[in-house]
Parts: structure tokens; sequence; C-alpha cells
């Protein structure tokens, strides 16, 4: 399994961009040269065969492998054109070994004055670059990586060689996603006993939300189109950045208790679980919820945790020590039964998520035990 990181590069000096173009048009004549030369049945290729193309050694030996590959698919689907035609913004392109990342730098061999150079570039800080990181730090492999100019911009493409890994962790997750409290987590064992939580506090996103519906409705007024966009957008990026470090740790928990599967509600009725937000803002959190889930779940397969999905009927109204069913012993953020379990309300759901599934795998289909 491989997975891209597509890196965007803080805009480069106009003497960067002219060297970066300068290389594109040699990779570009460079692909052709070997198409033909492939054509003609020359297939023990090297760079030496091509000394009149002011490129790094590194860089024809991956335009040989890369044109390979794509001759054998030209072939194979009989088209009627004469050879491969190669449009002129090619990427120059790397094997593992001839790019490096540090923190946020990317230095790569590039021709510049008669001779192959070192260049080394920043990239932006994004939540692209972080997972990138994170990858790299747990001993993930590199594969290959390309410069490309896209759109008036740069970007670096890295792709990561991920193992199929498999966790054999027989605890379960359950995680409830809500308002007061983003994610909640209950980690209990086999037999339904709880062995750790975790709590995600919605009150900063709160008053993110409210911050930026003042600021809507204030240049709403102003019918400052644009400016809304443009807030909205921020309001967006921040929610991400939130989303990647909640899911992140929610994951690293699983890991470090040895969870196998994490089970969520299907959130497809988000749009109830969210009516006491206004009207306005219901699209952002429908999306925002949603995304959250999404960024557990890859962080959860790439741990090798599988994820299930539930019907979230009664998981906030059952009792998670008795089983009863009653909708008013939810208070706010207390929930209180006559059995005498008295816990955070979104705890007790989180419980019941993970033992739904449970009493679903019982053979034996007796209830669990708190």
């Amino acid at each position: 399994m491989q997975i891209t990181y597509v890196l965007e590069l803080l805009k480069p000096t106009k003497k960067k961009q002219n060297i970066f173009f300068n290389n594109i048009e040699q990779v570009t004549k460079n692909r052709q040269d070997i198409a033909s030369k492939i054509k003609a049945n020359e297939t023990k290729l090297t760079s030496a065969d091509f000394k009149g193309i002011n490129l790094p050694s590194v860089v024809i030996n991956q335009n040989i492998r890369e044109v390979k590959s794509l001759y054998n698919r030209f072939k194979q689907s009989n088209s009627k054109k004469e050879n491969i035609e190669f449009k002129p913004n090619q990427p120059i392109c790397y094997n593992n070994q001839s790019y490096n990342i540090d923190r946020h730098i990317i230095s790569i061999p590039l021709f510049h004055n008669g001779k192959c150079q070192r260049f080394a570039f920043p990239v932006k800080q994004t939540n692209r670059l972080q997972d990138l990181k994170e990858h790299i730090e747990n001993d993930y492999k590199l594969a290959k990586g390309s410069l490309f100019y896209k759109n008036s911009k740069w970007y670096f493409a890295v792709t990561i060689k991920l193992e199929n890994r498999e966790n054999k962790g027989a605890n379960i997750m359950g995680i409830d996603i809500g308002l007061r409290q983003l994610a909640v987590a209950s980690v209990v064992n086999t037999e339904g006993k709880e062995i750790n939580r975790q709590f995600h506090n919605g009150k900063k996103a709160g008053f993110i939300r409210k911050k930026y519906r003042f600021l809507r409705r204030k240049l709403g007024r102003a019918k400052r189109l644009e400016k809304i966009n443009s807030i909205n957008n921020k309001e967006q990026r921040w929610i991400r950045d939130l989303n990647h470090k909640i899911s992140r740790q929610l994951v690293n928990l699983a890991v470090q208790e040895h969870v196998g599967t994490i089970v969520m509600e299907n959130l497809k009725n988000i749009r109830k679980t969210a009516k006491s937000i206004k009207k306005a803002d219901r699209n952002i959190n429908s999306w925002a919820f949603y995304e959250l889930q999404q960024f557990i779940e890859y962080k959860a397969k790439l741990a090798g945790i599988k994820i299930i999905y539930i019907n979230p009927k009664y998981t906030s109204q059952r009792c998670s020590k008795c089983g009863k069913i009653e909708k008013g012993n939810r208070k706010g953020n207390l929930y209180s039964c006559n059995c005498g379990n008295r816990i955070h309300a979104d705890l007790n759901a989180s419980r019941n998520i993970a033992k739904k599934y449970l009493e679903t795998i019982c053979l034996d289909g007796n209830s669990l035990s708190a």
C-alpha cells in the first residue's frame, strides 16, 4: 500500500524558479529521447547514454525507469500513435535516495551552471507535512519524490510505502462525537470493563464558532462577501487542524491500550445531533463531525485498527451500567440512573457505543456488566 503527500512549496525566488524550469525542459527532452531509444529496441540504458542532457544522473536514471513503465503501458494500449508523446510540463522525479526531508525543508539535486548542485527549499507547514513527518518518525519507507509546477504554484509530492499492519488487540474503543465534548472515548476489554478514557472538550471550538458567527453577521450587514468567504476558509482551517490533533490523540490511545476495533456512530443524521446550533452553522459543524471521523478512520487503518460504524439509536439514553433506556436520565452533561450510575453523559454514550458492538459479537448474547 502506498500513500502520496503533495506538499506546496513556499514561493521560490525568481532565480530558483528559472533553475526549476530549465531542469523541467531538460526532463521533457530526456524522456522523449528515452522513448525513442526504447522503440529502437535499446533497453539497457543508463545516464551515460544521454551525454547532451543537462540533468543530474539520478534524475536521468529515474526518467529511464519511469519511461520504461509508461512505454509498456503504451504498447499494451494498442495506440495508433507512433510513440509516447510528452507534454512540456513534466515533473522532475527522484528515487528515495536522492532527496532529503529535514523538518519543513526538502533538498534535491538540480543541474545549474554546468554542474549538479543541491538545492534546499521550504514547504508550507500544513497537516499533510505533519502526517508525513509522523510516518518518517515511525520508520515508514520513503518512495519516489517529484517536483512539479501547477496553477502557478510549485509542489513536491512524496510517496510513502505502507505495510499492511494488523493490530491483534482485543480491546474496543467507543467514541462519542458531539458539541460540548467534541469527542469522548471509552476503552473497554472483552468483558465490557472500562480500562481507559479520553475527553476532548468543545469549549474553545464553541468560542471560535461564536467569534466567526459574529464576524459573518457584521460583514454580512456591510455586504463584504469576499471577506466572509475568507473568514469561512480560516475557520475551516482551524477546525481541520483541531480535528487532526484530536484524531491523532485518540488513535495514539488506541494503540497504547491494544485496541483492535474502534466503534463510532453512523453520522448520516448529524443535523439532528447538531439541532442546538443555529442553522447558519449547521453545515460547517456537519462537515467538521464527519471530517473528524474520517481522520480517525484514516489514522486507525494505518495502525491496523478496524473501524466499525453503528446505529446511534439510544446510545445517549441507555444506562451503560444496567441497560435501562430512559430519555430523562440525561440532563446536560450528567447522566443519572436509578441503579446508581452517575457519570458524564458523553462518557456514558461512548461506553454504550463500545458495548453495543461487543453485544453483536458475543456468542451467548448475554448483557455485559459495567
